[in-house]
Formats: C-alpha cells, sequence, structure tokens
C-alpha cells in the first residue's frame, strides 16, 4: 500500500469510529457547579428506619407532581450526605421537557417558548414511597430556602399575588440556559436568583 495512503486511512477509519460512537447522555463539557455536595439534615428527630433519597422533576412548571422521574441519581451515606451530579444525564432532561404551562396562572414567561424545570428532592424510607417530611433545600448561612430551577435558553419569569396575607413577586432572570438557585421567601418577599450557596443541605421538615 502507498504509504502516503496509510495516513490518510487511518483518519478515515478514527473517524468513522467516533461518528458511530454511542453519543453520551451527559453534560460536554461538564460543569463543576452542577455537582452538588449536600446532606440531609432533619429539622426534628431523624427516623430509625434506613433511608433513601428520591429526585424527580417537574417539567414544563415549577410546581406540582413530579412528571419526569430521576434522571440523576444520589446515594445517601452512612451520614446522610450524598452527591448529586447533574452533568449525569443532561441530554435526557433535554429530551424529557415539554411546553410550559405554569398552573399559577399569574406567572409569565418570556420568551414563551422557553422550557422549565425544578428538582423536587424526596427522603424516603428505603423501603417504602411515603416521604418521611417535606424536603427543602435550605442554605445554612442564611436560613434561606431555595428552589433549584432549569431554563433551557435566557428567560424570565415574572408574576405577583397576595396569598394568605403574603405579597409574594417572581423575579427570576435566567441569563443563560442552565441551572438556577431561587430564593423563596417565608414571609413577604421576591422570589429571585441568587449565587449558589456554599453550605446546602437538604432540610427535611
Amino acid at each position: 500500500m502507498n504509504s502516503l495512503l496509510r495516513p490518510a486511512l487511518f483518519v478515515l477509519a478514527a473517524g468513522l469510529l467516533i461518528a458511530c460512537a454511542p453519543k453520551s447522555d451527559d453534560a460536554t463539557p461538564p460543569h463543576e457547579d452542577w455537582i452538588i455536595e449536600s446532606r440531609v439534615q432533619f429539622q426534628g428527630d431523624r427516623p430509625k428506619e434506613r433511608l433513601r433519597l428520591w429526585v424527580p422533576y417537574v417539567v414544563g412548571d415549577l410546581y406540582g407532581s413530579p412528571n419526569a422521574g430521576e434522571i440523576a441519581t444520589a446515594t445517601l451515606r452512612p451520614d446522610l450526605a450524598f452527591t448529586l451530579n447533574l452533568n449525569l444525564g443532561y441530554n435526557k432532561l433535554q429530551r424529557a421537557l415539554i411546553p410550559t404551562a405554569f398552573s399559577q396562572k399569574w406567572m409569565t414567561l418570556e420568551p414563551k417558548d422557553a422550557r422549565v424545570a425544578r428538582i423536587i428532592p424526596f427522603v424516603l424510607p428505603v423501603d417504602g414511597i411515603a416521604p418521611v417530611g417535606t424536603a427543602e433545600w435550605l442554605d445554612t448561612d442564611t436560613n434561606v430556602r431555595l428552589l433549584l430551577v432549569y431554563v433551557d435558553r435566557p428567560a424570565r419569569v415574572r408574576g405577583e399575588i397576595v396569598h394568605d396575607g403574603r405579597s409574594l413577586r417572581f423575579d427570576i432572570d435566567a441569563k443563560s440556559a442552565g441551572y438556577l438557585w431561587v430564593k423563596q421567601p417565608e414571609g413577604s418577599g421576591d422570589y429571585t436568583v441568587v449565587p449558589r450557596p456554599k453550605n446546602l443541605v437538604l432540610a427535611v421538615f
């Protein structure tokens, strides 16, 4: 075989192998800030039974029951610490997204074709399906409860309501596609994007 032809054939074969290789569902390149190191922290007595973590999504809304199941899983260690790597299965999330239709009709989205999702974690008995409490992301430095939200493009969520004597305003401004930490006030106040917390727990109330 012509010595000049061999390198060209090698490059062609390598290219075909790469093209035929199955594409990963993981984020490429991975995002360091999508890797969450946290732990479950009970705001009362810890249950005696063995526990597990279930981390499903609500897609097409920020509220409601999970409708997309788990995409990235997390295993509780004996000290209730866990790692949730949202880079894993990222492209599965893209395929699971549906058109946004807020159940809270006073909420609006710009642009309207942006797609949103929210991770809603549950702490369950290993052998059961009933949550042991209400799980909320909590910034332990500020004691602020958080939502973990995903948007597939730059977008803005707006809305105002007075409910149970509380005046709430949504002012969520996503500068790019990705995951956002959104503070949720306990009383009146604004739902806004905040920096990723340095000290984060999954508090169970």
